[in-house]
């Protein structure tokens, strides 16, 4: 036997393992095949698994040839035989994975909660999928309605309430998943109860209707006995890249703070000679949670009393505020003391700014999403801020920006909104 063989035969071994390795990334990759599901089928997972399996096979075929001049027709056919070995091992393991985990699921004692929000007959059907297959993982405690009532079906579980119960019964019941019928739920309120369930810690699955499928949501969607289902994303806090963005909140704001402290200094100064004592500005805000914090600000303008500094929405054109005041508003260096907030933990350097405690009360009666705002840490600047949405604007659309945000998170994005908000603070006449 030639060394050449000997080499060849030595690193085939190594090759149909480079070549499972391969298959095994590729389906990681395709982030089809390694998620979390309620649903699991071998044939859904059998489109996945083919082009990995089949680029695979002919790493393997390629190996085991025994000169690079073997006819293309037999490469062809070891690889494709090569092929249906990797699909046929990995069906049979994931059919073992898919009954252990389909029978602990049906076993367990204690399933995750679900409660099923809806009215209507879908909803009914939803709630019976449910109950009778415990494969899905998911024990139904009840049901939701929007308005009206739902008259209680044999072994369907019981209606617990309306839409205002809805804290009180994830809280007395434990529930760890949100099940929304869409179809049957008003459309303004599924976007407020989906951040509610998110901000209680639930998993929150949406079944979208007609629209929504149409629309490109069916494209994600796994289906419960036909039934699509989209899981929303969890609230960005309960990610563990929260916890970076914390980190990176301190850091900066302790590097900026040792940077720019001769700017602060001047800024004092200025505020001093037009004003006279009292340089920085307190104020009670609103932050995550609702609870409330003493936001710093370098004084602009001096209140008549306490009652104007809380419940006036803005001072901008008033004729008490002078030359220093008017330039440190206008081109936000009145802020920089809110880094100290930040060091403190009462706010982040990106998030929704913080409202004073009789306007949030008021524009959350008045404003779907509002409150919502508080899910995350108040922030010194913010989506609505980059796209001008600050001082006199649409409350509203404050909102929707806000929990856009807070929706969409990423560290990422908050780098992308700092780098925009230095550019606007640079272009500020």
């Amino acid at each position: 036997m030639t060394l050449a063989a000997l080499a060849a035969g030595a690193a085939r071994p190594v090759a149909v393992f480079g070549a499972a390795a391969l298959a095994i990334a590729s389906c990681g990759l395709s982030g089809a095949l390694y998620q979390c599901r309620r649903a699991l089928s071998l044939v859904d997972d059998l489109r996945a698994m083919m082009i990995p399996a089949l680029v695979a096979g002919m790493v393997a075929a390629l190996a085991f040839l025994s000169s690079p001049w073997t006819p293309f027709p037999d490469t062809c056919a070891l690889g494709l035989r090569v092929a249906f070995l990797f699909c046929a091992t990995a069906l049979a393991a994931r059919a073992l994975c898919y009954a252990a985990v389909r029978a602990w699921r049906k076993k367990r004692i204690t399933a995750p909660s679900a409660l099923v929000i809806g009215s209507g007959p879908f909803t009914g059907h939803v709630l019976d999928v449910l109950q009778r297959h415990a494969e899905f993982g998911l024990r139904p405690v009840g049901q939701l309605v929007c308005y009206g009532s739902v008259p209680q079906a044999d072994g369907h579980p019981r209606v617990l309430g309306g839409l205002l119960d809805l804290r009180r019964v994830i809280g007395a019941h434990g529930v760890t998943t949100a099940v929304i019928v869409a179809e049957e739920v008003p459309r303004r309120h599924i976007e407020v109860v989906a951040r509610v369930c998110g901000a209680l810690g639930c998993e929150v699955l949406l079944v979208p209707s007609t629209v929504e499928l149409i629309s490109g949501a069916g494209a994600r969607a796994e289906h419960l006995r036909g039934i699509p289902c989209v899981a929303i994303p969890h609230r960005p806090h309960g990610l563990p890249s929260w916890s970076a963005k914390r980190a990176f909140d301190v850091l900066v704001a302790a590097l900026a703070l040792a940077a720019v402290w001769p700017l602060m200094a001047a800024c004092a100064i200025a505020v001093r000679v037009e004003g006279g004592p009292g340089v920085l500005f307190r104020q009670r805000r609103v932050g995550a949670g609702g609870r409330t914090f003493m936001v710093l600000k370098f004084r602009t303008l001096k209140p008549a009393d306490e009652k104007e500094s809380d419940t006036r929405w803005s001072v901008d054109g008033d004729d008490r505020m002078g030359p220093v005041g008017r330039f440190l508003r206008r081109s936000s260096l009145d802020e920089l003391p809110q880094l100290w907030n930040v060091l403190r933990g009462d706010m982040s350097l990106v998030g929704p700014r913080p409202e004073r405690p009789h306007f949030v009360k008021r524009f959350s009666d008045e404003y779907t999403g509002y409150a919502m705002r508080h899910r995350v840490p108040a922030g010194i600047t913010g989506w609505s801020q980059i796209h001008g949405l600050r001082g006199d604007t649409s409350i509203e659309l404050r909102a929707r920006y806000d929990n856009h945000y807070i929706d969409n998170w990423s560290f990422w994005g908050d780098l992308k909104i700092l780098l925009l908000t230095l550019q606007a603070v640079v272009k500020a006449p």
